[in-house]
């Protein structure tokens, strides 16, 4: 798009009860000072945006004149579309837009269509552009500028750091990457410390478990352990058998003498059935029995003793069955295996003892084993995200560079600081022009003038936006590169204001 000034007018601005003229290609404008020759420029300005050139806000009403209407007029060509614009202010403000009076609103719309303040302002007066804030310039620079891609600033990386971070920006954006990997780090970190702690510990413990001690053959202790047990339960087998039948034998033996006692019980039973005299009177009545009555007491006693020697035989079969079970049992001797038991015990629970210490130094040195894998485990997931982190500062460094690279290819003479590097290898965002290595806050006015009308060319190609440029105080530089758009130069002459106006298009201006 190209913005050219066809014509402009004020009435009542500043110093300037009235002015008109027409603009050309270059419109050169002489005059002393105070003669009113940056007020030219700043009825643009006011008039588009109520500020002056520097973008401050501005009354243009003449001093000595408060009550009176001050009006600001620009016919311009749009892309050759005419547009005529107007502002007037006395006790209220009014807009005309090709003449036909809009509200405020409407007004800066119209404006704000056209071209963004900031980026006028800076083509319009090429001191502007440096009085912003630099995060403001930076942005007004790199707005127009695309971003290295990835593949630019891998180019630029060593193969082994491009290609580590390759993949992992397959999951992750550069910035996500980098939240989850210094957490991880700072998890990690802390871990390790944890880890090589708990491993020193370990290693102590060890130390302390064999000091003094020979060395242990597990697979032994447990087999002589085995052995031993064996030989202990063996005794205890012994003693067991020999007390079981020992403990049948006196049963048997008093269970014998028990059924032997009984037997000559019953003995002495049948010897008194044998010598039972047989009454011949009633015991009850004392009357004398008949042959029946006898008889039948001979019966009874006959059947009392064949129950008896029957009973003695059963007895005696008893007896006989006891001393053959007496016989089979062998006369064993009952020998104390306490001692011994213990003995064995004592030895046993002294190797269980070497056992135990062997077991918890094998544990132990499994745990140091294991230590030694998290912890090497740990190190490697910080080491990894370290790299990771490193990669990521140099991938910064290297998209800083190409990116600076592309900003500088802008400029001719320009030179342009995006970042600034931190100690700690980061890149943090600034923005500083330097001319001829100079910055520039140190440069004069000459060269202040120069840096802006480069900055006024790369705005303009990068945007694709061609506007009037103002150059105040152009007596200051003797030779210059003219910009792509209409230029407007305000120079220091003896005299009374004076427009002079070329229509032809010169590169280069004296």
């Amino acid at each position: 798009m190209e913005i050219t000034f066809e014509h402009i007018q004020m009435e009542n601005f500043k110093n300037h009860n009235e002015f008109s003229s027409n603009m050309g290609a270059i419109t050169n404008i002489y005059g002393r000072n105070g003669a009113g020759k940056s007020s030219i420029g700043d009825a643009v300005t006011w008039l588009l945006y109520g500020t002056d050139q520097m973008g401050s806000k501005l009354d243009p009403r003449p001093i000595d004149q408060p009550d009176t209407e001050t009006v600001a007029t620009v016919k311009m060509l749009v892309d050759g579309k005419a547009m005529i614009l107007s502002r007037s202010q006395n006790k209220t403000t009014k807009y005309h837009l090709n003449e036909v009076p809009v509200k405020a609103t409407e007004f800066n719309e119209a404006i704000e269509a056209i071209f963004d303040k900031d980026l006028f302002l800076s083509m319009f007066n090429p001191i502007y552009f440096f009085t912003q804030n630099w995060k403001e310039q930076r942005t007004q620079v790199l707005r127009y500028v695309d971003e290295p891609l990835n593949s630019e600033v891998f180019a630029e990386m060593a193969e082994l750091q491009a290609k580590l971070l390759q993949e992992h920006l397959k999951k992750h954006s550069l910035d996500d990457l980098e939240k989850v990997h210094k957490e991880r780090f700072k998890k990690r970190d802390v871990e390790y410390t944890k880890a090589d702690e708990r491993l020193a510990t370990l290693k102590e413990q060890l130390e302390k478990e064999l000091e003094g001690k020979e060395p242990i053959d597990l697979d032994a202790i447990k087999a002589e352990i085995d052995s031993l047990a064996k030989e202990r339960d063996s005794l205890d087998e012994q003693y067991h058998k020999a007390s079981a039948v020992i403990q049948k034998r006196n049963s048997l033996l008093a269970q014998i003498d028990f059924k032997r006692e009984e037997a000559m019980k019953q003995m002495a039973a049948l010897e008194a059935i044998k010598k039972e005299p047989i009454e011949e009177n009633c015991r009850t009545c004392g009357q004398g029995l008949n042959e029946d009555a006898i008889d039948a007491v001979k019966q009874d006693m006959k059947k009392r003793f064949s129950e008896g020697v029957d009973h003695g035989k059963q007895l005696q079969a008893e007896l006989n069955e006891m001393k053959k079970q007496l016989e089979e049992l062998q006369e064993v001797e009952m020998i104390d295996t306490r001692k011994k038991s213990a003995e064995l015990d004592e030895r046993i629970y002294s190797l269980m003892a070497k056992r135990d210490a062997a077991a918890r130094i094998g544990r132990l040195e499994t745990e140091i084993s294991l230590a030694a894998e998290n912890k090497a485990h740990v190190l490697k997931e910080r080491n990894e995200s370290q790299a990771l982190i490193d990669s990521i500062k140099i991938f910064r460094t290297k998209q800083a560079e190409v990116m600076v690279k592309k900003v500088d290819s802008l400029f001719t003479t320009i030179s342009v600081r995006l970042f600034e590097k931190l100690k700690n290898g980061e890149m943090k965002e600034t923005f500083e022009i330097e001319m001829d290595s100079k910055p520039y806050s140190k440069l004069s006015t000459a060269e202040k003038i120069k840096c802006g009308l480069e900055m006024v060319e790369v705005l303009s190609q990068q945007s694709e936006l061609i506007i009037p440029t103002f150059i105040d105080n152009a007596e200051s530089i003797l030779k210059y590169t003219a910009p792509a758009g209409q230029l407007i130069s305000a120079k220091v002459k003896a005299g009374e204001l004076k427009v002079e106006i070329k229509d032809e298009i010169k590169e280069v201006a004296s």
